[in-house]
């Protein structure tokens, strides 16, 4: 049965010419599984649009406010569209404000950065401000993700450390120093001869 379905299956490829190539779907489908489609790589719109982020240079004292910021190259390949960025806040952090439109609903912060052009780019800031109940010696990450058109691109921005207690500020003030004694006058006495 095997040997039939093969000779027929050439029979038909070479019959397939002069039928106008009608068969010759069927005849590549008898001899078995057709040329395989290559599946689209993972992450292909994620060539389209760029994030880098920033955070605090330094610890981060509970109580205080902070900035992070972020920065959007729209590359392609379509030539313009709209971009949104987008943060969920980890629950040490409490959203402030942001320099781009931005609204936040519980935790998830969403800025509208308007159309971008190909080439261009935004950049946006958060401003954060940090829990009084942040442990001293906690690490605080925030990951951001913008879109642009339907190309995406996610990062996390640089963990920052909460200042332990003596970064506070809570140390005593240096002791201010004793004025220092001017010199007495010095008196000429002049001899007269």
């Amino acid at each position: 049965m095997i040997r039939t379905l093969r000779v027929q299956g050439m029979v038909l490829a070479l019959a397939a010419p002069l039928l106008g190539g009608v068969l010759a779907p069927a005849a590549a489908r008898a001899d078995g599984p057709g040329p395989r489609t290559r599946p689209k790589p993972h992450g292909v719109h994620a060539a389209g649009v760029a994030l880098r982020t920033s955070g605090p240079a330094s610890a981060v004292v509970p109580g205080r406010t902070y900035e992070w910021t972020f920065k959007l190259t729209a590359k392609g390949p379509r030539k313009s569209g709209k971009a949104v960025f987008r943060a969920r806040l980890p629950r040490s952090l409490a959203f402030v404000s942001g320099n781009r439109d931005c609204a936040a609903a519980g935790w998830t912060v969403e800025c509208d950065l308007g159309a971008v052009r190909k080439g261009q780019t935004v950049t946006g800031a958060l401003k954060a401000k940090v829990s009084r109940s942040a442990r001293p010696g906690q690490r605080i990450h925030l990951r951001g993700t913008v879109r642009w058109g339907r190309a995406h691109a996610s990062r996390t921005f640089p963990a920052v450390r909460v200042a332990g207690a003596a970064h506070l500020g809570h140390s005593k003030a240096a002791p201010k120093k004793p004025a220092a004694k001017k010199p007495a006058a010095v008196r000429r006495i002049s001899s007269a001869r």
